[in-house]
């Protein structure tokens, strides 16, 4: 057995990343499926499932997502579904062949300590030990932006927006608000429905339509669908909804970043408008840095851009930081 494994992990409201210092990064949707009942379990032959495998059968299952807002809700449920959760993703990087496992797992930038802690039992027992962070700092330390940036992390269940000044953000550094990937979807669900009486959409449909076509800045463009309407078929161009959903997010977010300019240190301040950085699946919305950097124009000349690698960026920036810290850094959990 080797000595240790690092992990960095990113604990996300729809899906989660774990990346290990052995090289493996893997990816699963946040949701845990567990069978009705015992026709449910004999058919399925387990007795509980994740990502993909739910969502195959959730017909046959009581689906959780226990990661509402990033954090593990605060029910037995749900946080016997993240625990679960998170076992599942660790055994994908093979953690019994190691002595010990040190792990960073992120968070959005502000939550309660009840949260924290229930962030943290989830690991209970399946870690040695765990260091939570910020998933705008795990971002700006992976991508080596801590010089002086904002990380505009757009997530599932909240969009993050932090100063990163070569330390760790406090929370004066840092803004959490609540529109971001699911409240767009709703959104657009919503959108479908008034353009298209009697239109049965399902979040996750909308889900796939917003991940597959998203744009912003642009004139409308025909974005075909197809949707039921009282069981029957009809295909549809949902363009001009998807464009009119993803805007309504811009302001929002645009708000929260002139605020964590206003408050910097005002000699800081050219350098923090000059170095925006957008992440999170929200950051794949076609023409968003352009859309963005237009709508906090009038703070004065700004560089608005997106990470390489929105998917992983928030696990690879913690497995970087967790092998970078000193173990004092770090809470034994066991």
């Amino acid at each position: 057995m080797s000595d240790r494994l690092y992990v960095g992990i990113d604990l996300g409201t729809y899906q989660s990343t774990i990346s290990s210092s052995a090289g493996a990064i893997h990816t699963i949707e946040t949701i845990v499926g567990r069978p009705k009942d015992p026709v449910a379990r004999n058919f399925l032959g387990r007795d509980v499932l994740f990502g993909n495998d739910a969502l195959k059968n959730k017909l046959a299952c009581n689906l959780y997502r226990p990661m509402a807002a990033g954090v593990a809700q605060d029910d037995e449920a749900n946080l016997a579904a993240a625990k679960a959760f998170v076992s599942h993703l660790l055994e994908t990087v093979d953690p019994e062949e190691y002595d010990e496992v040190f792990g960073v797992i992120c968070s959005p930038s502000h939550v309660s300590f009840t949260d924290k802690s229930n962030l943290v039992a989830t690991l209970r027992g399946q870690v040695n030990a765990i260091m939570v962070v910020t998933e705008p700092f795990a971002t700006a330390y992976g991508i080596e932006e801590i010089a002086g940036s904002i990380v505009v992390d757009i997530g599932a269940g909240t969009t993050d927006i932090a100063r990163i000044h070569g330390t760790f953000p406090s929370d004066e550094d840092q803004i959490t608000i609540q529109e971001a990937g699911d409240w767009l979807d709703l959104e657009l669900m919503e959108l479908v429905r008034k353009k298209y009486t009697g239109a049965q959409v399902t979040k996750d449909m909308v889900r796939r339509w917003k991940e597959a076509s998203s744009y912003v800045g642009m004139d409308a463009k025909e974005v075909m669908v197809e949707l039921s309407v009282e069981g029957k078929k009809q295909v549809v161009d949902i363009g001009d909804l998807i464009v009119e959903a993803c805007e309504s997010i811009i302001p929002l977010v645009a708000n929260a970043v002139k605020k964590i300019v206003a408050t910097a240190d005002p000699e800081y301040q050219p350098i923090l408008r000059n170095n925006i950085i957008l992440s999170g699946g929200g950051s794949l919305i076609e023409g968003i840095a352009a859309r963005m950097a237009e709508e906090i124009s009038d703070i004065g000349d700004v560089n608005v851009w997106c990470v390489e690698d929105a998917i992983n960026s928030v696990a690879n920036g913690a497995l970087k930081l967790a092998g970078e810290m000193p173990d004092d850094m770090y809470t034994a959990i066991n």
